[in-house]
């Protein structure tokens, strides 16, 4: 059994804690816990819903009717990890301490108190009510420019602004005229064909004649005041945990506890998972301590692609991620295999017999597609990927909303399993395996 040192301090070997909390601070996680092993980090879709409340901002999780106001993203193991793979977007290079667990372990309530503190802390603090309406009023201002460039030029529509241009005649900074802009260009108000330049949508340039379109144009399009204010009321009571954020959950020693705690709160969880522990798996079965859904990666389908793509630092990798997917069929939580896409890696036609061959053996309730993407501070990813395609650059090696749909659709011909959901935004596809058809994927809030 592990047993708890008495220092935050410790060192074996090169060990800091300390140090990696400072390295992930950097990054804008919040770092937290007695002995900074875990962390939470609001993700994109969390600052984009609480911008306009609207569901088409929402991340993939909505499907199972989650909102991302009320998510807090975490995880209780932020520098452990037992795979080192190439599309990792952390900085595991100099980010990790290694596949085995090492100093204290803090307590579930104490990690669950605290994650919650952070999340309202972040959102009400430093989000905040008044910068999303204020973002509100930045965007009316903008569209405000294109208008007055409308009147004194009726007979060109192919007005264009720079970011830089857009600040300057907006009279704000250039991170608040930026936010605005990207909302309008996400919200499809606003496009950007080309260069730095922004111009109108051919509809938002139809529907704008005077200032009252303005209004009826972000309303329709984007948001209004009274949505901004009720989703930071939504905000204010967490009911779901993404324990997914880094690392691998299942080396933190008392996973199910924490488990256990969020849902004595009435929050439901999700655990990601890299598969490898099959017996953390079983003890929490065993326990009644599985999450509401729980997703295992299987980020390659044979145990040489798995070796060169997730690179584990433990023996026995490969087989204990069959034996954890031979699990899921028989457990009583919901369950799925997530295929993590990376494009010239592990989403080839020829690799779709194999993943089919696995999932029809041992079908989980869902299979999810989700893209890869390039982001956050994996200083040396380029150098990773690159050992496999050393003429492409970084950023072709995460899929496109098309690629990963030839994907799913060809593993859905091998499998008989039925595309169900899809999220272009967050490049997210969802495959029905074994679950009822006639029942909701939403998830039941009353019974977590």
């Amino acid at each position: 059994m592990h047993k708890p040192t008495d220092s935050i301090e410790e060192k074996d070997d090169g060990f800091d804690i300390q140090k990696m909390a400072r390295i992930y601070t950097k990054g804008n996680y919040r770092v937290l816990g007695k002995s900074k092993h875990s962390a939470i980090k609001p993700c994109h879709w969390t600052t984009e819903k609480l911008l306009t409340g609207r569901e088409n901002r929402n991340c993939y999780k909505g499907y199972f009717g989650i909102e991302s106001e009320i998510c807090i993203q975490n995880t209780p193991a932020l520098p452990f990890c037992n795979h080192q793979c190439v599309f990792c977007w952390r900085d595991i290079e100099n980010g990790s301490l290694g596949e085995s667990w090492k100093g204290p372990v803090d307590s579930p309530k104490e990690l669950v108190d605290e994650m919650i503190r952070h999340s309202l802390n972040l959102i009400f603090e430093h989000i905040t009510l008044d910068r999303s309406l204020k973002n509100l009023d930045i965007m009316h201002q903008v569209l405000q420019q294109y208008l007055n460039s409308k009147i004194a030029r009726p007979e060109d529509r192919e007005i264009s602004f720079s970011e830089t241009e857009l600040a300057t005649l907006t009279e704000q900074t250039k991170t608040r005229a930026h936010r605005a802009i990207l909302l309008l260009k996400n919200c499809g108000v606003l496009q950007n064909p080309q260069n730095n330049d922004y111009s109108l949508t051919s509809t938002s340039y139809d529907n704008l004649y005077q200032p009252e379109d303005i209004d009826s144009i972000i309303s329709e399009k984007v948001t209004t005041k009274e949505e901004i204010i009720q989703v930071f009321e939504n905000a204010k009571n967490p009911r779901h945990a993404a324990i997914s954020l880094a690392g691998e959950p299942t080396l933190y020693p008392r996973i199910g506890e924490l488990v256990a705690e969020f849902r004595s709160r009435n929050m439901c969880t999700f655990i990601v998972t890299n598969g490898t522990h099959p017996h953390v798996i079983k003890k929490l079965w065993k326990e009644n301590n599985l999450p509401t859904q729980l997703y295992v990666t299987l980020a390659a389908p044979t145990k040489r692609d798995f070796s060169k793509i997730c690179r584990p630092l433990t023996k026995n990798a490969w087989e204990n991620l069959n034996e954890t997917i031979s699990l899921l069929p028989q457990l009583p939580c919901r369950t799925v295999v997530r295929i993590t896409s990376v494009k010239f890696l592990n989403i080839n036609d020829d690799m779709v017999k194999t993943y089919a061959k696995i999932l029809k053996s041992n079908p989980p309730n869902f299979v999810d597609i989700k893209g890869f993407t390039v982001e956050a501070n994996a200083l040396r990813l380029e150098e990773r990927l690159g050992r496999f395609k050393e003429d492409h650059k970084l950023r072709e090696f995460a899929p496109s909303f098309q690629d990963l749909l030839h994907f799913a659709q060809k593993l859905a011909e091998a499998t008989g399993f039925e595309i169900i959901e899809s999220h272009e935004a967050s490049k997210d596809i969802l495959l029905r395996a074994n679950w009822p058809k006639d029942k909701s994927i939403k998830i039941d809030f009353e019974n977590v």
